[in-house]
């Protein structure tokens, strides 16, 4: 092991500080060498050694409390040590000086093993090492005294005295040292060498007037064991601690607890066998009791302690401190007046933690929880956190109230972004759900059943209802809702049936050309008519896919079963193309690109009559997986084109940054093309800003004749809508594919002109 004292950079005050100690030690060894009898000289030139290598390492280590510490400890056994060698015979009233220098030159070393053990669980719930060591000290000094006194060493009061402090003092250092190689086995033999410098001072005390050779063994003894120990003792003081190490070293503590028993059970028995009046022995029983008590009562403070903490923290969240939702469960199943319950939701905080970092993202979720809590105390009510983005707020009062109230806790939430720093420029929203609490009877009817947290469960409930209304919606749990939430939930089951066993059907909408009138392609669209729950609404089962993760099956379904029913009709064949909508999740799903690869194979149809479309908001992050993905499979010849532009994000920016082809206006655009002057220079300027880039423009929703005379007005080649045709099941392919749609007459007579339309593009 390599010494934690190591030689350090001197600096001059300390060298002139080991200097001074040097030269007090000189003048104690002549002092030493002139000590009355050549036996107690050796003595006397122990303590001076002490002296000298105090000195040594006062200059040597660098400044610290540790450090300085382990020097005043030495200095101090030395100066005991000396003072017994030269003054064998002194008595300080009726106490023998040898005993009390002895127990002296013990109190430094005392003071840095109690400072050590203190430290060694600082902080934690554990009881203090002190206690151990208190408790391993007195049972040893106990037994030390009845073998002493057995063999006649004690002598008169004074002595008896003096010896009872000497042995305090040695156990101590003795136990202490065990327990802290009990807890850090790293110094054990540290501990060793201070468990000798104890012993075998307190040897030297008992033995030095009768037994003066073994005195002086013990002195010498003690010193290399006080020097080893106080060497190897860490440099910084302090002791660590924790994890699985700290439950070993408690397990090995509590094994050593039990050795002082069966040694005072032996005593016990020895003193029955043969029985003495010695007050002394008594007094020390008792002082091994004390300690013992205190040492189990310190047990089970700490016990309780520790049961407190888990207890806290089963209950709480470790970030927030707010209620979990054990704690939350609990406030429900006590009885309570009329109440209920907001489950508020944070609606965009994993963008912000994609963007900012999950560190920053848990500071806005600890300054929501600090505004939640304000409002929840100020309306009497109690907040927890039950979710990574969600709280929930107990309220008194009827739900019709707590829906006034909904929107303060709404606006503590959505302002936590503002107090952390750089987060103010990600604006949150929230959405929330109230449910009535029961009370009374109803409570205990639902306590009885086990079924406590059913307004949690029915708030969820309301609070899914209120997201597709956006920030700050507010909804309330009624039959209406729970009709709603069940028909969702059966939508799911059934859909995911209807999705692994093929049965969403693809119907195929023309894309005209507004000058020939002729089918450039088509769009596929999914429809599902189910046996149990008829005709759903492509915007019902899209929006019930893409909250149940089943849009990427169901996105993958639509697109094979939409080129396989359009090559089998001729529309690749006959030059037209095929739009296929393309979710930001199914982009993001790995292997897509290859999906789309492996169908341009099989099929052999040019990649440039597929065309994928999106949403602009998949291009809002330049560095996102769906950019990369839309970027691989333009470069495979595939068209990409924004579907509803004009609406959601307008973002032109990435219109030159990616492979886009194609722009569709938004149809609520198309309805203003002969309602709204506005209206028409917006499509006008979309139609203008595409051809400057190169891209080709699809009008949605053309309804009327008038439309599309607009839209051939300003320019927009290609339209879509029930002017044209409504989304056809793929048997009515071939006959949409040979349609060719009216023109006015100046237009037709321009196709007169170019001639007859080929068969192949007609067929």
């Amino acid at each position: 092991m390599v010494s934690p004292l190591a030689p350090a950079r001197p600096t001059a005050g300390r060298v002139a500080g080991g200097l001074a100690l040097l030269v007090l030690a000189a003048a104690l060894t002549v002092l030493a060498v002139h000590a009355p009898g050549p036996v107690r000289t050796p003595v006397a030139l122990t303590g001076v050694a002490a002296v000298v290598v105090a000195a040594v390492a006062f200059a040597l280590l660098p400044r610290g409390r540790a450090c300085d510490g382990y020097v005043v400890a030495g200095t101090l056994w030395g100066l005991g040590t000396l003072t017994a060698g030269l003054f064998p015979t002194r008595d300080v009233g009726p106490f023998p000086l040898t005993h009390l220098a002895f127990a002296a030159a013990e109190l430094g070393t005392v003071v840095v093993l109690l400072q050590l053990l203190v430290r060694a669980r600082a902080g934690s719930d554990d009881p203090s090492l002190v206690v151990d060591a208190l408790m391993l000290g007195s049972a040893l000094a106990t037994a030390g005294w009845d073998a002493l006194a057995r063999t006649g060493h004690p002598g008169d009061a004074g002595r008896v005295a003096a010896t009872v402090v000497v042995l305090a003092a040695g156990s101590l250092v003795a136990c202490s040292a065990i327990a802290l190689a009990v807890e850090q086995p790293r110094l054990r033999v540290a501990a060793v060498g201070l468990s000798v410098s104890g012993s075998g001072t307190a040897l030297a005390a008992v033995c030095w007037r009768d037994q003066p050779a073994v005195a002086v063994a013990a002195a010498v003894l003690a010193l290399v064991g006080g020097a080893v120990g106080m060497v190897l003792l860490p440099r910084d003081g302090v002791v660590r601690r924790g994890g699985e190490a700290a439950a070993r070293a408690a397990r090995r503590l509590e094994t050593a607890s039990l050795v002082p028993g069966p040694i005072l059970l032996a005593d016990l028995l020895l003193l029955v066998v043969s029985p003495r009046a010695d007050p002394v022995l008594y007094g020390l029983y008792v002082a091994v009791l004390v300690t013992f008590t205190v040492r189990h009562a310190a047990t089970a403070r700490s016990v309780d302690r520790t049961t407190a903490h888990l207890t806290s923290q089963a209950l709480h969240d470790g970030l927030t401190g707010l209620g979990n939702r054990a704690l939350l469960e609990r406030a429900l199943s006590t009885p309570a007046g009329t109440r209920s319950l907001v489950l508020v939701e944070l609606v965009g905080l994993d963008d912000l933690n994609d963007v900012l970092g999950v560190g920053t993202g848990d500071a806005v979720i600890a300054a929501a929880a600090v505004e939640v809590d304000r409002v929840a105390g100020r309306l009497g009510g109690q907040s927890f956190r039950t979710g990574g983005d969600e709280f929930t707020v107990v309220l008194p009062g009827e739900p019709g109230e707590a829906v006034r109230h909904a929107g303060a806790v709404v606006a503590a939430l959505t302002a936590a972004p503002g107090r952390v720093a750089g987060a103010g420029r990600f604006p949150l929203s929230a959405v929330a759900g109230v449910a009535a609490c029961p009370s009374g009877a109803d409570h205990d009817a639902d306590h009885d059943a086990g079924d406590v947290m059913r307004p949690f469960a029915r708030a969820d409930i309301a609070r899914r209802d209120a997201k597709p209304r956006g920030g700050g919606a507010v909804s309330v749990y009624s039959g209406a809702v729970a009709a709603e939430h069940a028909r969702r939930t059966l939508l799911r089951e059934r859909l995911a049936a209807a999705v692994a066993d093929g049965t969403v059907d693809v119907h195929f909408q023309p894309i005209v050309s507004f000058t020939t009138g002729r089918v450039e392609k088509f769009e596929a669209l999914a429809r599902w008519e189910d046996a149990e729950l008829g005709r759903i609404s492509p915007v019902e089962f899209v929006a019930v896919a893409e909250e149940s993760n089943l849009v990427v099956a169901l996105g993958e379904h639509v697109l094979r079963t939409a080129v396989d029913r359009a090559d089998a009709a001729g529309v690749f064949r006959a030059g037209a193309g095929l739009a296929v909508n393309v979710s930001v999740v199914q982009l993001q799903s790995p292997g897509f690109a290859d999906i789309v690869r492996e169908l341009i194979v099989r099929y052999r149809f040019a990649p440039h009559l597929l065309t994928l479309e999106l949403t602009e908001s998949v291009f809002l992050d330049p560095d996102s997986p769906a950019e990369r993905v839309v970027t691989e499979l333009a470069g495979l010849g595939c068209r990409v084109a924004i579907d509803d532009f004009g609406t959601g994000y307008s973002a032109f920016g990435y219109l030159g940054r990616l492979p886009v082809h194609v722009l569709k206006v938004d149809r609520s655009l198309t309805q203003s093309l002969t309602e709204d002057v506005n209206g028409q220079s917006v499509v006008t300027a979309v139609v203008d800003l595409a051809n400057r880039l190169g891209l080709t423009v699809v009008v949605e929703g053309v309804e009327t004749g008038e439309q599309a005379e607009v839209c051939r007005f300003i320019g927009a080649p290609l339209g879509q809508g029930w002017l044209y045709s409504a989304a056809v099941p793929a048997a009515l392919l071939g006959e949409e594919l040979r349609r060719v749609h009216p023109v006015p007459q100046e237009l037709a007579g321009l196709r007169a002109v170019e001639g007859p339309v080929e068969p192949a593009a007609t067929a």
